[in-house]
Order: structure tokens, then sequence, then C-alpha cells
């Protein structure tokens, strides 16, 4: 088990009764029947179960498989109808790069959805724009570093639905070929397939993001000042600590790899190193719980390891965040409708072993985490149980939340991509990210 499970009854149910929780929400269904289409966001479908169907909007930013396992999850629930007969998900996908403006757009002008997702390490900048729904979870038995994530100041503000650490992702076909037998369980075993790939295959051995761009490799980074034990900012989030010799450790091996290494070009086009990936001139990357859907997708045989590539490193740790469920305020937001929200970000989260099982990422929820159906998948052995032995053993490194400030913006990481690319000094760079930081906290 995870830090936070619980033993679980012989039948398989959790600490809490089926009973009490499926009779909330019986009383919900029948509210809503009697009366509960007073609620705002009550609408008349066309085609519908009558003229008082409750919708509750949920806004995503899943993509790719994840996009797709998550809207059979919503789907299932319109099929099932756990809330009520009359109340139904309305599932709205908006791209990454798109979802927290529209998000903060829509909570600063009081039309927000009823739920939506959000990271972890962005709960401190919305807080102000959020239910707290303390006094409305029906259960608590989540992974305890993972539902720590969601409370700030005492308060609770989402429903925490999984953790996303990255790991070590690589081409097993390509590996055999140079001669080395998987698993890469060291930095020197890391190295080794590194220099005999670089020395037998045609391939590039390691790029560690697949995600280049303007400021890719900003997790990579994050993993390896934590392997060093540094720390980014200080207790209060006012101040960047990373321009010591963590930091400058971790942004140096980055830089060795497209450098004195030679183990990757340095090449910082977007798409390069995804594509790479794919057609197999690039055999080894870091990357999260997400890429299973990719790495499922390809001709080749793929493995999977904690990421130990970081060189004389102190401790072991990945970099990991949180996708949750949020409910923003809203102008004449009543009990009802927080309630109702709740319960059906509940039930996305404790009802769908798919999440883990197929979409690859660690369930929050500890009688998911530790079902049969997820430990019997084809995920646990390849990847997932590498994630939950290593939120176990306190080995994730959780982004900082930060109240002022968006740790996934690239304008913020830029300093990386410029080490990376042999255009600046590592020195260099981690002081301009200093410098980054500072104004960014302040």
């Amino acid at each position: 088990m995870v830090p936070g499970t619980t033993k679980r009854a012989e039948d398989g149910s959790s600490r809490r009764s089926e009973s009490s929780r499926l009779g909330r929400r019986r009383f919900l269904a029948a509210a809503g029947a009697a009366g509960v289409g007073g609620l705002s966001g009550c609408i008349g479908v066309a085609g519908g179960q009558g003229s008082d169907e409750t919708v509750l909007d949920y806004w995503t930013l899943f993509g790719g498989g994840d996009g797709e396992i998550m809207a059979s999850i919503i789907d299932k629930f319109n099929r099932e109808r756990p809330l009520g007969e009359d109340v139904r998900i309305n599932r709205q996908r908006t791209p990454w790069a798109e979802h927290y403006t529209r998000l903060f757009t829509s909570m600063t002008g009081g039309k927000p959805p009823d739920i939506a997702i959000s990271h972890a390490s962005y709960l401190r900048q919305f807080q102000d724009a959020l239910v707290d729904i303390s006094d409305n979870l029906d259960s608590n038995d989540y992974v305890e570093t993972i539902l720590d994530s969601c409370r700030i100041d005492g308060g609770q503000y989402a429903v925490p639905m999984d953790s996303h650490p990255v790991g070590l992702y690589y081409n097993v076909d390509l590996l055999r070929e140079a001669g080395v037998e998987p698993p890469i369980d060291s930095f020197p075993k890391f190295r080794e397939a590194c220099n005999a790939i670089l020395e037998n295959t045609d391939a590039l051995p390691f790029s560690p993001d697949p995600y280049w761009g303007g400021g890719g490799g900003f997790r990579q980074w994050f993993m390896g000042l934590n392997q060093y034990e540094g720390s980014m900012f200080n207790d209060a989030h006012t101040e960047a600590t990373f321009g010591g010799e963590a930091g400058t450790r971790s942004l140096d091996f980055l830089a060795s790899i497209s450098g004195e290494r030679g183990w990757d070009n340095a090449d910082i086009s977007a798409d390069r190193v995804a594509r790479g990936i794919r057609n197999g001139s690039i055999a080894m990357t870091v990357n999260g719980t997400w890429y299973v859907t990719v790495m499922q997708e390809q001709n080749y045989e793929w493995g999977f390891d904690k990421p130990r590539v970081f060189p004389e490193a102190q401790q072991l740790r990945s970099t990991a965040d949180s996708h949750t469920i949020v409910v923003p305020k809203q102008p004449n937001l009543s009990d009802e409708r927080v309630q109702l929200s709740v319960d059906a970000a509940e039930w996305i989260t404790q009802e769908n072993p798919s999440w883990g099982a197929q979409a690859g990422h660690l369930p929050a929820y500890n009688p998911i985490l530790n079902s049969d159906d997820l430990r019997q998948s084809a995920l646990w052995d390849k990847t997932l149980q590498s994630y939950a032995e290593m939120a176990e053993d306190g080995q994730l490194a959780y982004w900082p939340q930060l109240g002022n400030a968006d740790m996934y913006a690239t304008s913020n990481w830029t300093w990386i991509t410029d080490a990376y690319a042999q255009n600046t000094p590592v020195d260099a760079a981690v002081r301009q990210g200093v410098e980054a930081w500072n104004a960014a906290v302040q």
C-alpha cells in the first residue's frame, strides 16, 4: 500500500460504506426529481429525459489517449446516471495551452463551469475563485500526499484524481541491438546503455524531454534538482534558492547530454524528440505517466524504469503533479449545486479504474489503487507498480504551489533550453533562471 492507504474489507469495499455513499446520492437524485430543477444550470434538452434535466458543465484539458479515456468515463456517467436520471455531465475539452486562461477568464467573468480539471500546482493561484469543499466530500480515502496537495490554509479546494510522475521510457529493440539488456536500474547501467547505443546503432541514445520547444526540460531539471537534494524556492515561495550546487549540477548534466557526452543533438525543435521516439531514431527519454498511450502505439517492444539518470544523485526523486477536479465559485451558487458537483467529481475519481489501467496515471483513490482491476492490468507491471513504489517511498517531488506565478509558463524556463542548445554556458543559464523566477514570484 502507498502512504495514506487503509486496509480494505474482505469483500473489496472501501472503508466508507457503499450504502452510505449510494444513500446520499439517491437522496440527491430524489431531490432532483422533486425540485432540484430549481438549481442553476437546469435546462431543457431536446429528445432528453424532460425539460428539467440538470446538466453539469465539466471542462477538461485532456487530449490524445487521455482525452479518449476521459470521454469514455463521462459517456459511462451519462449512460448509468449514478446521481439520478435527470443529472448529466457536459464535457468540454480545451487544449492545454488555452485551458487555464479560459478557466481564469470564466471565473473572473462569473460564468465558470460547475467542475473543471486543475493541476494541484495551480490551486493556490486560483484559491480565491474556488469553493472550499471540505464539508462536501463523502470520502477522504485518497493517497495522503496527493490529498494534501488539494489542501491550502486548512481548506480543501479540489477532489484529487491522480498523481503523474515521470520516468524513463526506452526502446527495448534498440537496447538489445546495442547489446544491453533491461532493466536500466542504476546510473552506471544507464550510462552503459547510452554509450553502447551510440557505438553500436544508428540511433541517438537519449534525449531528456520529448517536448523541447521554447521551454522544455523543466520537469527533468526539477527532478535532478531534487535528486541532488536542492530546493527551488524558500518556504514562503518569495525567493529562488536553486542557484547553488544542486541546481547547477542538474543543468550541467542535462547540457552534457547534447554536449560532451554526445548522447543527443543540441536541437530544441519542438517535435524532434517526439518524432524520434516514434520512428526509432532516439532510444530513450523521460516523460510522465501519460506517455504510455504513445508507447503502446509503437511497433517495437518498449520498457520503463524509475528515472535513475543523474550521476551521483543523493536520492531518487521524480517530478510529480496531480490532476484534480475543482468547483469554481459562481454567482447565486446554491449549496445543493455544490454538493451535486462534488458528488460528480467523486464519482469520476472513485468509480473509474480505467484512468489508471488504461491512461496510465497513478490513481489517487486508495480502493482503486489497491484494486485487482488495476493490479491485474497490463500497465501495472509495465509502469504503475514502479510509480506506486516511488509514491510509497516518498520519492515524488511535487511542484511548489505558487500564488502568483505559473510553474508551466515556458517563458520562465527558456534558460534550460538555451543551455541544452549549447547557446548559453550552464552557470550563466542558472543565473538567468534565478533572475526569471525571482521576478515571477514577486
